[in-house]
């Protein structure tokens, strides 16, 4: 597997959460953004965090960046984290991904060969903040904040990008690895997902 950085996204409001840190919310034992730090920790010592609140993730140990270019949401982030970036090659991942795996993020590496962008496609859509991006990028993607437009995809016909339809053919596709959490309503889901996977876990190893 090449050399790749694992940048972990831990910005915006959460309005829809009653500006609770999605991040920080617990699911078992663990909070959501351990989980991604978890996933990964197992194929990269390189993890940096782009936050613009430091104190609330002293605990993870992690590098931090805040926002070079402030108020450029998710795009802004990623721009951050290419800059900052020691390899030209990186793995971005919202933070508010508890169910992400580690075997899904090394097939995005694996086909990132000759591509600035590999990023998974769902029947849901494209997935731009579970993705690899390379330093490559970083030209158009200021070039598009500095006109206001923070749609991440909206820079990707100026770049290659392998595009990866995940179907039920693909060895890494699980209907709940891209999940994410936004709203109430949303965590309250994650946290049924996670007893069904338990008890799936129970059934398997008895």
């Amino acid at each position: 597997m090449k050399e790749f950085t694992g940048i972990i996204l831990a910005g915006g409001a959460s309005k829809r959460l009653d500006y609770r840190n999605k991040a920080l919310l617990k699911i078992g034992d663990k909070s959501v953004i351990e989980y991604v730090v978890a996933a990964l920790s197992r194929i990269t010592e390189k993890i940096i965090l782009i936050t613009n609140s430091p104190g609330e993730f002293a605990h993870l140990g992690l590098p931090m960046f805040g926002d070079i270019l402030p108020g450029s949401g998710s795009l802004g982030g990623i721009y951050t984290g290419l800059e900052v970036s020691e390899t030209r090659c990186n793995l971005v991942v919202a933070c508010d991904m508890p169910f992400i795996q580690p075997h899904l993020l090394a097939y995005l590496i694996n086909n990132s060969a000759d591509y600035d962008v590999v990023i998974p496609v769902t029947s849901d859509g494209h997935h731009p903040t579970c993705a690899v991006y390379s330093k490559n990028c970083i030209e158009f993607i200021e070039a598009q904040i500095k006109t206001g437009n923070l749609k991440i995809s909206n820079f990707f016909p100026l770049v290659e990008v392998n595009r990866i339809d995940f179907s039920l053919l693909c060895p890494c596709y699980d209907s709940s690895i891209f999940f994410n959490i936004n709203t109430n309503e949303d965590y309250l889901k994650a946290l049924s997902m996670a007893e069904q996977f338990r008890d799936k876990s129970a059934q398997y190893s008895s």
